[in-house]
């Protein structure tokens, strides 16, 4: 194989192994108390498949409010008196660099007791995926007293891929390597 070839798959899989920046809660602005329990960040982030690579990103208020990485003991008890990290700039990005569960919380006094935190898991490298990430799977109950007109609630990830190829950029990559028909 020649040296242009291996150079070429080499930048294709590192482009293509790079994670995504996906927006806590699907939107701007999401980082707040929860008007409800039944619409919580945890809801958002069950539906979310996350892998090593993936950035969080928080768009909040700053004045009123800030994000802290917290062990899970902390995230359970909402006690903000040790945080792994802190942040308070309003456009907060955190790379998740492991697998396994991440916990934040707000650093804002009280803001965490009525709900305003988040867990995150990802994803084993070993996890089998699909080709497409896809929402975390729905229990249906198929039973005669199932009410078929309502539906399961939407995914809204808002999930942009920083290692995203468009066609102009796989026919410069597969060009050296005679794989364009």
């Amino acid at each position: 194989m020649s040296s242009l070839m291996m150079c070429c798959l080499l930048l294709l899989f590192g482009l293509l192994s790079e994670g995504r920046e996906i927006l806590v809660g699907g939107k701007s602005n999401t980082w707040k108390v929860p008007e409800s329990r039944d619409e919580t960040l945890n809801q958002w982030s069950e539906r979310t498949r996350f892998k090593i690579g993936d950035s969080l990103l928080w768009k909040y208020n700053a004045e009123n409010d800030s994000v802290l990485q917290v062990r899970e003991k902390d995230y359970e008890r909402c006690d903000r008196s040790e945080p792994i990290r802190g942040y308070k700039d309003g456009h907060t990005n955190i790379e998740l660099k492991r697998s396994g569960p991440f916990y934040f919380i707000s650093g804002e006094e009280g803001h965490c007791q009525r709900g305003e935190k988040l867990r995150v898991v990802v994803l084993s490298p070993n996890h089998k995926r699909s080709v497409v990430d896809a929402p975390a799977p729905v229990n249906v109950d198929l039973s005669p007293n199932y009410n078929r007109s309502v539906a399961a609630p939407p995914v809204n990830a808002h999930i942009t891929n920083k290692g995203s190829l468009n066609r102009g950029a796989w026919s410069l990559l597969l060009l050296p390597l005679g794989l364009l028909v």
